[in-house]
């Protein structure tokens, strides 16, 4: 009986050695298996962005979307983000039409009178004019270069001294092109993005202007050597202002990248270049000393400087929707986004009806609500099991959890502010000519040359904005007029 309890404990002995040799070895496969499917989980999700990212849920540029998706997310968006309006497509009811109408005075008329009588045949020349009718045509004369000529009397006084007239700044050398035509250039150029050898194909097809891609080249030159004074007063402007909107955007130039920093109002516009996208680039512009609200995407190099801070919603409802391509994470992200169209739609009724800011009932109800999100939204983002660290979308969705906790009264400043918009699409669209730019005349050879870029554009954009005519402004610089400068109360 001994000997067999003896012998039965001797093969439990082995199977449990075997046993436990198996649960080592399969605890072994299923470490590597977690491991693989943390591998294929960022795979999946790396996947998911390319298939079902565009411009709605990421930073990608809407030219990058496909032509379906593009249009179906983007009508979607339009729809979230202007819920309750009932403005339609196209003119609106009541709206004043524009249509091309004749004038009193025309500058020239041509009679058109009929030969032969169209019953009998008979000549019509000395019949009775009865009635005539009217249509005008609005043409454009075939331009032509007129040529002036500046001559400098020398005149002796009865002293003997020789004294010779000064000739007018746009008088450089014994020939030259005026004002006029380097403005065209610049307009083109700067203004339409046309490429300089384009540029200079058309000046020859239109005005039968002949130059070359260097003198173009000598023309920005000049002309942005001119907007010293300009950039001055915008930038003191801008510091004055109560609230600014700052971006940046890359672009390449030669074999490196360039920065387009911009700082800007409705009214202003502030663009410069730089090597750098952080601190060196940024205090260049008016932040530094800045103490009104700067509008911006989150950058974190802007929370540095001590002013106040508004965060873009329209940045945060993309945040919002490009994390909640994971279902697990869409009742939240959706949720979100509802609250912040929501809350928008109730701060344009109140600014309608002439209120500054949301009653404290209403910005207490909208903060209580977000705060239950925020609650949700790290439920909904846990630790990961022990062994394995977050992949890169659910790094992504953790830490814009904690970023809707963290900046939650700068998100919603606009609620408390009806100066703050809801978003910075200000300063997006200040960068956009920047990056049509890069789009239809290629990257900048230096650095100088996106510079000058720059600050022509700041001069373009901001005597846009006040309605006055780009091409004369231009023209200006290279007169004795100067550049058109800003009133210093502008904002």
């Amino acid at each position: 009986m001994v000997v067999d309890d003896a012998g039965r404990i001797a093969s439990l002995v082995a199977e449990n050695s075997v046993l436990a040799a198996d649960n080592a070895a399969l605890r072994a496969r299923v470490s590597e298996l977690e491991t693989l499917v943390g591998v294929l989980l960022d795979k999946i999700t790396v996947l998911e962005k390319l298939l079902k990212g565009d411009s709605s849920n990421s930073s990608r540029p809407p030219s990058s979307d496909a032509g379906t998706a593009k249009n179906k997310r983007q009508i979607a968006n339009s729809r979230k983000l202007n819920k309750g309006a009932k403005r339609s497509q196209g003119k609106q009811p009541g709206a004043p039409g524009a249509t091309l109408r004749a004038v009193t005075d025309a500058d020239r008329v041509i009679v058109h009178a009929p030969t032969r009588c169209r019953g009998c045949g008979n000549g019509l020349d000395d019949a009775v004019v009865v009635g005539v009718s009217a249509r005008q045509v609005f043409d454009i004369p075939a331009p032509t270069v007129v040529v002036t000529e500046h001559r400098a009397q020398r005149r002796r006084c009865t002293c003997g001294c020789e004294t010779s007239a000064v000739f007018p700044i746009e008088a450089s050398a014994p020939a030259c092109y005026g004002p006029n035509v380097k403005a065209y250039a610049i307009y083109l150029l700067c203004r339409q993005h046309v490429p300089h050898q384009r540029c200079a194909e058309a000046l020859a097809e239109m005005f039968g202007v002949t130059v070359s891609v260097g003198t173009l080249n000598n023309w920005l030159t000049e002309a942005g050597q001119a907007l010293d004074t300009f950039v001055a007063t915008v930038g003191v402007a801008l510091g004055q202002a109560p609230v600014v909107h700052v971006d940046e955007t890359p672009v390449r130039h030669g074999k490196g990248k360039a920065w387009f920093h911009v700082c800007s109002t409705a009214m202003l516009t502030l663009l410069w270049a730089s090597k750098t996208r952080g601190h060196d680039a940024i205090k260049v512009g008016p932040l530094p000393t800045y103490t009104g609200t700067a509008v911006h995407d989150r950058y974190a190099a802007y929370f540095t400087y001590n002013c106040d801070h508004a965060l873009c919603n329209a940045h945060l409802i993309r945040n919002l929707a490009g994390v909640g391509i994971v279902h697990s994470q869409q009742a939240w992200t959706n949720a979100f986004i509802e609250l912040l169209t929501d809350t928008n739609t109730t701060v344009n009724t109140a600014r309608t009806a002439g209120a500054t800011r949301l009653s404290p009932r209403q910005q207490a109800a909208i903060r209580h609500r977000w705060d239950q999100l925020c609650d949700q939204a790290l439920t909904a983002n846990p630790e990961p099991a022990s062994r394995r660290g977050r992949n890169s979308y659910e790094r992504d969705s953790h830490n814009l959890a904690i970023a809707l906790g963290v900046h939650r009264d700068r998100f919603l400043a606009f609620t408390t502010n009806f100066q703050i918009p809801f978003d910075n699409n200000q300063a997006e669209r200040d960068l956009r000519m920047i990056k049509l730019q890069a789009k239809i005349s290629g990257e900048f050879r230096s650095l100088h040359g996106a510079q000058r870029f720059a600050t022509i554009r700041s001069y373009i954009s901001t005597t846009t904005k006040h309605g006055l005519s780009v091409l004369t402004n231009i023209a200006d610089l290279y007169t004795t007029n100067g550049a058109w400068l800003p009133s210093p109360a502008t904002t």
